[in-house]
C-alpha cells in the first residue's frame, strides 16, 4: 500500500469513530407521556397540590365539549361554578406536562382562577389530584339551586342586573353572569318591569342573587 493510500484509509478509519461516537453522545429525546400514563405513573406532586396566588380549587363534574363547558364544584363552598373554554387555547397541566381539556375526567380535582370579566374562556387548569389516585372517589352530586319568584322592577340592561321584588320579603337584585347561556340572555333581554318570573340561582348574600336559569 503507497503512503496517499494509506494516508486516506487512516482519514476514513478517523472519521468513522468520531460519527461513532458522537451518535453515542447525543441527547435521547424524550417523549411526552400521555396523560394516562402520567395519572398512574406517578402520585401528585407538592408543586401539583398546592394552590398558587389567586387559584380556587375545584372537582370536575362534567366536562360538556357541545357547550365547551367545564361544570364544577368548589372543594372548600361547595359553590357550582361554570368554566367557559376554548379548545385550542386553554392548556391543561399535570406533573409539568401540557394537555388539552379532553383529557380531563370527572372526579379530578383541579386548579383555575377565576376569569377577569370581559375574558371567554379559562386558560390554564392544573390538575391537583387524578380521579385514579382517590380509589373509590365520586364527585359529588351538585347542590340543588336556590329558586325564588317575584315581579320584575328596575332593569338594567347594561350592566346586567334588575330588581326583583318577591311576594315576601325585602327587594332582591338579580345579576346575570357574564358566561350564562344565549337563551337566558335573550330572556333577560325581553325582560320588561312589572313582569312576573321564576328563578334558578343561588344567594350571594339576603340581597344579591346569581342567576343560573330563568325558570320555565
Amino acid at each position: 500500500m503507497n503512503r496517499l493510500n494509506r494516508f486516506r484509509l487512516i482519514s476514513l478509519l478517523a472519521l468513522a469513530i468520531g460519527s461513532t461516537a458522537f451518535t453515542g453522545c447525543a441527547p435521547e429525546l424524550v417523549r411526552t407521556p400521555t396523560l394516562n400514563e402520567a395519572r398512574l405513573g406517578k402520585p401528585p406532586a407538592a408543586t401539583d397540590t398546592t394552590l398558587r396566588p389567586g387559584e380556587i380549587r375545584a372537582e370536575i363534574v362534567e366536562v360538556d365539549p357541545a357547550r365547551r363547558e367545564i361544570r364544577v364544584v368548589r372543594t372548600g363552598d361547595g359553590r357550582r361554578e361554570t368554566l367557559p373554554y376554548d379548545v385550542v387555547y386553554t392548556k391543561v397541566f399535570y406533573h409539568g406536562w401540557e394537555y388539552t381539556v379532553d383529557h380531563l375526567e370527572s372526579g379530578d380535582i383541579v386548579a383555575f382562577r377565576t376569569l377577569p370579566r370581559g375574558s371567554n374562556y379559562v386558560d390554564t387548569i392544573r390538575i391537583q389530584e387524578p380521579v385514579q389516585t382517590r380509589v373509590g372517589a365520586r364527585p359529588p352530586p351538585p347542590p340543588r339551586p336556590q329558586v325564588i319568584e317575584g315581579t320584575v322592577e328596575r332593569i338594567d340592561y347594561d350592566l346586567g342586573v334588575f330588581d326583583l321584588r318577591p311576594r315576601t320579603g325585602r327587594m332582591v337584585t338579580v345579576s346575570i353572569p357574564y358566561n350564562a347561556r344565549a337563551s337566558d340572555v335573550e330572556s333577560f333581554r325581553r325582560l320588561r318591569r312589572g313582569d312576573y318570573v321564576r328563578l334558578e340561582g343561588e344567594f350571594v348574600n339576603p340581597e344579591s342573587f346569581q342567576l343560573s336559569a330563568f325558570s320555565r
